[in-house]
């Protein structure tokens, strides 16, 4: 660590005092405030790219973000013990709480913000750019046939997560197979050509952990994934996690729709893709795949309940569907 810090302080031309964990980073001390220290695995191209994406944010007038800090030549991270480091300026605050609806209403803008902001961004030669547009139907192709794989699985096995399992399955891969039949004939493709020319970026993990409140501000910190893509997968992103919290209620829907669409208009092409992103079985899928693939995070008892979690919310989820083309 003392090395880490020498080579800190040379390439940032600062002070630490002191290093501490937070997550899966480190908050530093320094004469120059406090400051997040991330070791990734990102190649230095790709920290490029996230840094370039904050700094045209930040140009652009959403400022309430974890800004990068450049080294004393300029660049964006530097490279210690093969892997890549990079700073940025630490947030203060507490995670966001989706469950307050008034917060919720101030996610919903924050992100309109930050969409509207993003608007027109070109990344630099020197970065690597991460781009989704257009690839949606594949990615649901791809889960529904791993869906399909993993109910092989679930047949041969005996244990209460398997039963359910069995049970369920075909209801939600029917689901996913609907939603994606509805993918082919909507506006898909045109939206993402008109994202392509206006330059939108995504975020891409928009959730309660990486919104931070500071008394009446509210930021939004680790751009990690940020891409270009559409700006309803942040906004459907938003929305899920609400939903779960209120049952799906259509109304705290509407209300998170309309407080975006203040600041960050919607058409009815997007209305008609949020609805069959809704739609599509995530949450089941992932529940799934995580048991089956890496078994070893959670107990036994902790899948089964995050299963039942997702069937339960059937009921809800199908009167809110039949409920959002009157939006």
């Amino acid at each position: 660590m003392h090395e880490l810090e020498r080579e800190l302080q040379e390439n940032y031309d600062i002070r630490i005092n002191s290093i501490s964990n937070f997550r899966d980073m480190f908050i530093a001390n320094t004469d120059n405030g406090r400051r997040l220290i991330k070791i990734t695995g990102l190649k230095p191209d790709r920290v490029n790219f996230i840094a370039e994406v904050k700094e045209h944010l930040f140009q652009n007038g959403f400022c309430n973000i974890d800004r990068n800090i450049f080294t004393n030549s300029g660049k964006s991270c530097i490279t210690y013990n093969d892997q890549t480091i990079y700073m940025c300026r630490y947030v203060e605050g507490r995670e966001s709480n989706l469950d307050n609806r008034e917060e919720s209403i101030r996610c919903a803008r924050l992100l309109a913000k930050m969409h509207r902001a993003s608007i027109g961004f070109g990344c630099s030669e020197n970065s690597s750019p991460r781009n989704e547009l257009g690839r949606l139907p594949s990615s649901y192709r791809k889960r529904l046939d791993e869906i399909k794989k993993l109910k092989k699985n679930a047949v041969k096995g005996k244990m209460k997560f398997d039963n359910l399992m069995c049970r369920y399955v075909d209801y939600f891969y029917e689901l996913g197979e609907r939603a994606l039949n509805l993918l082919d004939t909507s506006d898909y493709y045109e939206l993402v050509e008109d994202a392509e020319k206006n330059k939108n970026i995504s975020h891409h993990d928009f959730n309660h952990h990486n919104i931070f409140v500071q008394n009446s501000d509210m930021y939004l910190i680790n751009f990690e994934y940020c891409c270009y893509d559409l700006k309803v997968y942040d906004l459907v992103n938003l929305l899920r996690r609400k939903m779960r919290k209120c049952q799906w209620d259509i109304d705290e829907a509407a209300l998170i729709i309309n407080e975006y669409s203040k600041i960050e208009s919607l058409s009815e092409s997007e209305l008609d893709l949020m609805k069959l992103m809704l739609m599509f079985p995530q949450k089941f899928w992932r529940v799934i795949n995580k048991y089956y693939n890496s078994r070893k995070s959670w107990s036994e008892q902790n899948y089964i309940s995050r299963l039942e979690e997702v069937i339960d919310e059937v009921k809800y989820l199908k009167e809110f569907l039949e409920k959002f083309s009157a939006l």
